[in-house]
């Protein structure tokens, strides 16, 4: 969204009030009103124009401000500051009176110079509040103050016709005052303001007839001719007396440019200096023949300074239209007004009043140390609330764990109760197991040795050996072993040795369907005799 600012520039016979927005289409001027302030009935009320004029940024010229050149050594912006504040204390001790100030840099001309020049603008407090009030008699106030002349220079940046190697003179030339400015590409090099204008050419007709001042202007108007090439081809007798009346006075404005140029030169220390242009504005610029008796003068061509050609002027109603075409010339200080205040990069000179000093002192540390305030009071509170949620989620928390610690103690109780029960009773199943283990062996043993035991071979002795433990962990088995040792001899013509064998055959089978491991270890025979011994293990 384009921003938007209200400018006035209070002239001696006019006030120009200008409503404009800086977007990404350039300039656009959204109202423009010219309010008479000299019709020998007083002065007109700045809002009978109806623009909303809270927030204005007005000019400044003539006897209201001062400009003044300081040089610096090349120093950080707060020794800067320092400096300027004691040079604008000395000067309010000077005047006599409290100032007003403000401050910026020219662009440098010399890199090698090793000094800054400072642009310094004073203005007395009083002259300021004389403004402020008759901008609050309309319902108005200002913002800030800025110089004619620098408003000039922005209007030309934002919307004049720039050349990087032209060295152009803006001046506009009003009733009372002359500002100039002296500009080299973009770079302003010298900024001034005069007392002086066309008054002085008024006063000049006026003595010369021996009129009122308003007659005398009458004839200027009317009759005066400054061109050079008008000598001796004058409208009329009278058009030339009063132009010879007049010539001397109107003189002082080109006086007033050359002077400006001038202080330039020693100024910036550029000797060779030369004017390419000069552009004129303000209702001065429409004398007769003023630009020829300036182009005569000052040896370049001078011209009429026009910004509204590049200005967008679409959204003006037909009103403002119409005066704004009347006072196209005039109206070119408030343009810079304008777009000085909306567009950043243009040359910032504001004179801010004591009033809006402490507006804005007070916004920027009283405001914000109480919304500061109210903001950490705020996060306090805020803080309080979390605390005592956290607080009570803890506590709902703790009880919760307590009753999961509760019911997980319970459950360990009652686990560690069966555990050791099954401890117990893992220990008698083992102790049954081992006592019954042998006899299961013993059984399945003698069972298969009496179905499978010839007549031919007998059993002498069994024994059941203590059960051994083998493997580790969980793969811990326990194993019964029995030995069985027996005879045999020949008997019905059958040798003991030849059904040995069998024997041996048929048991190992009948003991390996049970699980059972068997080893046979024969002793040998003598005269048909033999003996034997069988060992029975569990699980092979």
């Amino acid at each position: 969204m384009a921003k938007k600012a209200i400018a006035v520039d209070l002239g001696s016979h006019s006030a120009k009030l200008l409503l404009a927005e800086v977007g990404k289409q350039g300039v656009r001027v959204l109202r423009f009103a010219g309010v008479p302030r000299s019709d020998g009935g007083g002065r007109a009320p700045l809002g009978a124009a109806g623009l909303p004029l809270r927030g204005a940024v007005c000019g400044l010229t003539g006897r209201d401000m001062t400009l003044r050149y300081s040089q610096v050594p090349p120093t950080p912006d707060w020794q800067l500051r320092n400096l300027m504040d004691l040079e604008i204390q000395d000067l309010a001790q000077q005047s006599g009176g409290a100032l007003s100030a403000d401050y910026n840099l020219l662009p440098a001309q010399d890199a090698n110079s090793g000094v800054d020049t400072v642009l310094l603008a004073l203005a007395k407090d009083e002259a300021l509040e004389r403004l402020q009030g008759e901008l609050a008699e309309a319902g108005g106030s200002a913002v800030a103050f800025v110089p004619n002349c620098t408003a000039l220079y922005n209007a030309f940046l934002k919307c004049g016709p720039v050349d990087p190697d032209s060295v152009v003179c803006l001046a506009n030339i009003g009733h009372e005052t002359i500002d100039v400015a002296l500009v080299k590409g973009t770079d302003l090099l010298f900024a001034r303001n005069l007392s002086g204008g066309t008054k002085v050419v008024d006063e000049a007709i006026a003595s010369a007839f021996n009129v009122a001042p308003r007659k005398a202007e009458s004839l200027k108007k009317d009759l005066l001719d400054l061109d050079p090439q008008s000598r001796g081809r004058y409208a009329s007798s009278q058009a030339e007396k009063v132009t010879l009346a007049a010539g001397p006075a109107a003189g002082a404005i080109a006086a007033a440019i050359q002077s400006s140029l001038s202080f330039c030169k020693a100024q910036t220390k550029i000797a060779d200096l030369r004017l390419d242009r000069v552009l004129l504005a303000g209702g001065g610029a429409r004398l007769r023949g003023l630009r020829g008796m300036l182009r005569e003068s000052l040896r370049c061509p001078v011209e009429l300074f026009d910004p509204f050609a590049n200005a967008d002027l679409s959204a003006l109603p037909p009103e403002d239209q119409e005066q704004l075409v009347a006072m196209r010339h005039e109206a070119v200080v408030a343009l810079g007004l304008a777009v000085g205040r909306l567009d950043d990069s243009l040359y910032s000179l504001e004179i801010l009043p004591e009033s809006v000093k402490r507006r804005l002192r007070f916004q920027q540390r009283t405001v914000w140390n109480v919304v500061a305030g109210l903001l950490a009071a705020a996060m306090l509170v805020l803080l309080a609330i979390d605390a005592r949620r956290e607080a009570e989620a803890t506590e709902s928390g703790v009880a919760a764990l307590r009753r999961k610690l509760n019911a997980t103690q319970a459950v360990h109780q009652a686990a560690a109760q069966e555990i050791e029960e099954n401890k117990k009773q893992r220990a008698l199943v083992d102790h049954l197991a081992g006592q019954a283990m042998p006899g299961t062996v013993l059984l399945r043993t003698l069972r298969a040795v009496a179905e499978r035991l010839p007549s031919q071979l007998w059993a002498t002795r069994v024994e059941v050996l203590p059960a051994q433990t083998t493997g580790t962990g969980s793969n811990q088995k326990r194993r019964t072993t029995l030995v069985f040792e027996g005879a045999g001899k020949e008997i019905d013509g059958v040798d003991a040795n030849a059904v040995y064998d069998t024997f041996v055959k048929q048991v190992r089978a009948d003991l390996e369907k049970a699980g059972l491991g068997l080893a046979m270890v024969p002793s040998g025979s003598t005269d048909g005799s033999i003996r034997f011994k069988i060992t029975v293990t569990e699980g092979g």
